[in-house]
Parts: structure tokens; sequence; C-alpha cells
């Protein structure tokens, strides 16, 4: 009986350290929030008319090296309103996507896309809401990230 206890016990120490070995094995996790405080983009659909857009596209990355250089993973996640400046009609929009790059270097510039339906709360159509998002990352785990432009066209959700 104290032998199966000594078994069980030992069994359960290198299940610990089985997940602790693990869990050192996972790549850091970096955030970076983006903060959208009246930034405009028309509404190209019949309504024709600025929207302010406030929210926060928040950005997180990790990144593996291998024999072939460093693998980047970012992802961006946005969660917007925003509010017709004729109509007055307020919108909502909230997405996600994963941009992978792959590198040499140790730090990775890019230029990607983010598109998500702007729904209308009212009367006036949503559209599809498209943003360009520059992106800096890392192996120090910095990172710089920013909206530097807000485009829309017809069809998004309503």
């Amino acid at each position: 009986m104290f032998h199966s206890s000594k078994l069980v016990a030992l069994l359960g120490m290198l299940l610990l350290l089985t997940a602790a070995a693990s869990a050192q094995n996972q790549p850091t996790t970096y955030i970076y929030d983006a903060y959208l405080d009246n930034q405009g983009t028309i509404n190209t659909c019949p309504a024709g008319e600025n929207v302010n857009l406030n929210g926060t596209v928040r950005f997180s990355y990790q990144f593996t090296t291998d024999s072939t250089g460093n693998h980047f993973a970012v992802k961006a996640v946005s969660n917007l309103t925003g509010v017709g400046q004729t109509t007055g009609t307020n919108y909502t929009a909230g997405e996600s996507n994963e941009y992978d790059a792959d590198t040499s270097d140790s730090s990775k510039d890019m230029t990607v896309q983010l598109s998500s339906d702007l729904g209308s709360q009212g009367a006036t159509p949503g559209m599809t809401l498209v943003q360009d998002l520059h992106i800096t990352v890392d192996t120090n785990g910095s990172i710089t990230a920013e909206v530097v432009d807000n485009n829309t066209s017809c069809g998004g959700a309503n």
C-alpha cells in the first residue's frame, strides 16, 4: 500500500512537471490597444454622410523562432461605435482577423486590412467598413499599431 501511494505521488509530480514545461514552451502574448476618438469615415451609401467612429482596436501578437526565422501571428479585434453627423444614426461594428508573417529579421512592419459590418441602428443602410491598419512588431515584445484609414462600401449589416 505504501509503494502504491509513492507511485501515485510520483505520477502526480510528473504530470505537474510536464504541464509546467509545456506552459513554459508557450509563446508570450503581447497586447496593444489603439483608441479611436471621433475618427471619421464617410457613409458612401445613399445617406452620404460623415460618420465619426469611436472605440478600440486591440492588437495582440505572439512570435516563434525556428531554423527559417521568426514567425509573427498578429490578431486585431475591433469594437467600434459610430454616429452619423447628419442623420444621427448610430452604428456598431465588431470584428477580428489574424495576420501571419514570416521574416528572417527581428521585426516586421506590415499594413493590413480589417473588414467589418458597420451595422445601422436605424433606417439608414448598414455598410462595410474597411480599416487600413499599420502594425510593427518585434522579437523584444514591442508593438506599435494604428488605424491609418477608414473606407466604407454599401452592403453591410443593417
